[in-house]
């Protein structure tokens, strides 16, 4: 028994699992792709995944096809990343160190023959064991007993020496995202930098034509949100920022890695190449245009996450000969997998026995507890006292997404998210709009409040969530997390009578591009560009930035207008000004445009200066100067309330006005192309290079200009006036 006791306070073990996540666009294969690695027939009529969908169980990591779904298999690969597996391993190991065991073969038989005594006679009844986890809580560890599973797992291993073939091995569990943009905004709650992730792309869409509109799931219909679309190219380029935006948040662990198997930074991302039976070009090798594609991420600053690209016919899968490419993409999710930093961390093997008790709860049909439970559990189940480990622990199980946990603020602390799938279950009825429903009728008028403004009235909320509400506290812990990522906002309502709102981005429809195009060209002021060091826009960040103008001097203010990655403010109607948001994949565009200035291209040929100190009265230009000020304080205040976003890194930018006129490249070497307007290929100046005055700024990117001076003057009205300055430019 003092083995027993011993494994239990003290035995350490490496946590070989590591979650598998499929990523990528909306039919592009991604659920067939899974299909394949398990080795089942392909469906050509595969309905889309909704929202994301989670296996219930762990399988091996092998290079053989990935056994999920059969009781076998579940339960070995359950039992190997067991508490009890690992509690054997220590007591077994123990007993070696403690030389109670010297000759393993005298003493198997006696345990053998104890394994014909029931075990309630030889032991007392372990409280892991009990199935009501309310109760199973309030005991404390008896170090007296054995639980059957432990006992038997002894039994194996001192049968076999001490040890067992499969202690090397790596467990998996799959993640299947949905394609339609509108769950987007949910992922970044999944997503962990200790993932594996296979981006999938279809090798029978051209990666420069726009993609294919997604219905739209309305009251009465369904509609296509066709406006605004990205490339297939962009969406991809949106997946990569997105999960080199996870490494950006890590500790320096996550850093660069030293390892001729990893890429140079992870998480790793393996890139899959679907429909290679029919490609794009019907006469082109599938592989070539795969190439081509991996070549084109490369020139991005997410390559370091890269690892290697696979061309794959998920038509084989199910009979005959596997494509060979997906017998390769298992090869090598196997090989990075046990190459991974975290397959050598130690944790305690009591952290083990805290995961069986919150499973237990679990399956008993808990879906969520408080933090006080967490820690009771914690402290008189498994022996785990101190509050500093405690959330260490969570924190562990929270990066292996077995459990989701937030400890940035004290509110979402307080919630402990025991299965993954109901949150994200959850998250769906808030985020998307139900079919009308006649028992839902006097809430039609708020459902067409979310559907056609983006606006979620705190009583259908409510109403949606009539379960979750009966603890309000649960409720408010639920509507943080969504606030935290930006799913909702907490909105002013005009009305002081009406309840509480929330503007819900993912609701927002796109506007024709073409006429915001056009409103932005009238400007007489050239646009300010807020440029992220990471190259991509934080997530989530745009729809605060949205919120933070409409609470800024709302008295003077229009009803705002609000679309998909666009907003405009109408900051005053007499002088028929406006203030612009634009989000694009890198920058946040802001133009400030007066409708009915008088000749004021004109005024600002004559006066506009670099001087700070030059005052006009023309409504844009005042605007410009009161608008630059106020995002200072609003990034900064952003920065503030969502730690997340403290290492957020920005810088005030301008486009050039001599090698991209017309906001677009004059010839763009990249694209082959004139009037590129791909955001990547734009030729910007920074705030910071446009005040040096002591250098005359000239471009030299254009081949066919006939002056290479850049006048600054047009961009004076933003300029921050150095008696004002409270920073660098550069945060």
């Amino acid at each position: 028994m003092e083995a027993y006791r011993r494994a239990l306070a003290e035995g350490t073990t490496c946590d070989k699992r590591v979650p598998v996540m499929l990523i990528g666009q909306d039919r592009s294969g991604k659920t067939s792709v899974k299909k394949s690695l398990r080795g089942e027939h392909f469906n050509p009529d595969e309905e889309s995944t909704v929202g994301i969908d989670v296996d219930p169980s762990h399988f091996k990591v092998s290079t053989e096809i990935w056994k999920i779904g059969e009781k076998d298999q579940e339960r070995n690969s359950e039992m190997a990343i067991s508490y009890e597996y690992h509690a054997a391993r220590a007591t077994v190991d123990k007993l070696k160190e403690e030389q109670m065991a010297p000759n393993f073969e005298e003493r198997v038989p006696e345990t053998k023959q104890s394994r014909d005594v029931p075990m309630e006679d030889k032991f007392p009844a372990s409280p892991t064991s009990s199935t009501d986890p309310v109760q199973a809580s309030r005991y404390p560890v008896q170090d007296d007993s054995i639980p059957k599973d432990i006992e038997t797992e002894i039994v194996k291993r001192l049968e076999n020496g001490g040890g067992v073939e499969d202690e090397e091995d790596v467990h998996s569990v799959l993640w299947d995202f949905a394609g339609q943009s509108v769950y987007y905004t949910t992922h970044p709650l999944f997503l962990t930098p200790r993932g594996i992730y296979l981006l999938v792309t279809d090798l029978s869409k051209n990666p420069l034509d726009k993609a294919t509109p997604v219905m739209k799931q309305g009251m009465y219909k369904k509609s296509l949100d066709s406006f605004g679309l990205k490339t297939n190219f962009e969406y991809l380029d949106f997946w990569m920022s997105s999960i080199a935006s996870l490494a950006s948040q890590e500790e320096s662990d996550q850093e660069n890695v030293d390892s001729e198997v990893l890429p140079e930074k992870l998480p790793a991302v393996f890139l899959v190449c679907t429909h290679a039976d029919t490609p794009y070009e019907s006469q082109s090798d599938p592989i070539a245009l795969a190439r081509e594609l991996f070549g084109s991420l490369q020139t991005k600053p997410y390559k370091i996450h890269l690892h290697d690209v696979f061309v794959v016919d998920n038509t084989l899968s199910g009979h005959g000969p596997e494509c060979p490419e997906v017998v390769r993409l298992r090869q090598q999710v196997l090989a990075v997998s046990k190459a991974l930093p975290q397959m050598k961390e130690v944790i305690p093997i009591k952290w083990l026995r805290y995961e069986k008790e919150l499973e237990v709860m679990k399956q008993s049909g808990k879906k969520w507890i408080d933090r006080d439970a967490a820690r009771t559990i914690a402290s008189e189940v498994c022996n785990i006292f101190d509050d500093q480990e405690i959330q260490t622990l969570l924190n562990f199980l929270h990066d292996k997404r077995i459990l989701i946990h937030f400890s940035d603020t004290p509110e979402l602390d307080k919630l402990v998210i025991l299965d993954p799938q109901w949150l994200i279950d959850v998250l769906k009825m808030v985020i998307t709009v139900r079919p009308y429903n006649p028992k839902e009728k006097k809430f039609g008028t708020f459902w067409d409040k979310l559907e056609n403004d983006g606006l979620l009235e705190e009583e259908l909320l409510q109403h949606v969530w009539a379960d979750l509400f009966v603890d309000k506290e649960t409720a408010a812990s639920l509507v943080t997390i969504m606030e935290k990522f930006s799913l909702v906002c907490s909105w002013p309502s005009s009305d002081a009578s009406c309840s509480k709102q929330y503007l819900v981005p993912s609701m927002l429809m796109s506007h024709p591009p073409e006429a915001i195009i056009s409103l932005v060209a009238s400007a007489h002021l050239p646009p300010l560009f807020l440029k992220f060091e990471s190259g991509q826009v934080p997530p989530g960040l745009f729809p605060r930035l949205v919120l933070q103008f409409f609470q800024w001097d709302q008295d003077e203010q229009g009803k705002p207008q609000m679309f998909h990655n666009f907003a405009r403010f109408y900051t005053s109607q007499k002088e028929d000004c406006s203030v612009i948001l634009l989000c694009h994949s890198s920058s946040i565009e802001v133009v400030v445009h007066q409708g009915t200035s008088q000749n004021l291209a004109d005024s600002l040929q004559s006066n506009l200066s670099c001087s700070a100190d030059v005052s006009y009265d023309t409504c844009e230009v005042t605007c410009a100067h009161a608008v630059r000020r106020q995002l200072e304080l609003m990034l900064e205040s952003i920065r503030n309330d969502f730690c997340w976003l403290k290492h957020m890194k920005y810088e005030v930018s301008f486009i050039c006005p001599v090698c991209c006129r017309g906001d677009s490249v004059n010839f763009c070497r990249v694209h082959a192309s004139q009037g590129c307007k791909q955001e990547e290929c734009l030729h910007f100046w920074s705030e910071t290079q446009l005040c040096d005055v002591e250098k005359v700024i000239c471009c030299t990117k254009s081949a066919a200009a006939k002056s290479n001076r850049v006048d600054i003057k047009p961009f004076a009205p933003w300029f921050i006036p150095p008696r004002n300055e409270v920073n660098a430019p550069k945060h």
